[in-house]
């Protein structure tokens, strides 16, 4: 396949990427809502949600790793630097997709070819969803605290 079709399939796995995290995230969101709404039902409402959306966020680096690794596999592109099959290569790229997710960049992973679009968008991804997150941790917080005092010591 060229060079235009390469992308093309790698904008359709990045869009379509883009879509399922941030409904992923907005499911998360949408469930945790009922622990802020209801928080006498746990010891730690607040704790309970910072774990439940970095599970979340985790499982979204899954995700775009199982991409990467999948356009790897079929030729759109490689990861250089990272183990070429057997063990270790799904970890270099989830260890690749924390670092393009987080928007770390750290370098000693680079990818090539079409798959490079996938790294840029899931770095456009993250940082919305982090921020997403992180929106709603302070209205959560700004919530739960502004509870009773008698309350207060659950979270």
């Amino acid at each position: 396949m060229g060079g235009s079709g390469t992308m093309l399939v790698s904008l359709v796995v990045a869009g379509g990427m883009t879509a399922l995290c941030c409904y992923v995230h907005l499911l998360t969101l949408r469930g945790l809502k009922r622990v802020v709404d209801n928080p006498h039902r746990m010891n730690h409402p607040l704790l309970f949600i910072i774990l439940v959306l970095f599970v979340a966020h985790v499982i979204e680096v899954v995700l775009y790793a199982f991409a990467l690794a999948g356009l790897d596999w079929m030729g759109y592109g490689r990861l250089l630097g990272a183990i070429v099959g057997g063990p270790g290569w799904f970890e270099d790229h989830f260890y690749f997709s924390i670092a393009s997710y987080t928007t770390l960049g750290i370098g000693d992973i680079i990818p090539e070819g079409s798959i490079r679009i996938i790294a840029g968008v899931e770095a456009l991804t993250g940082l919305v969803l982090v921020a997403w997150s992180a929106s709603f941790t302070y209205l959560a917080m700004e919530r739960l605290w502004s509870r009773t005092v008698t309350d207060s010591d659950k979270l």
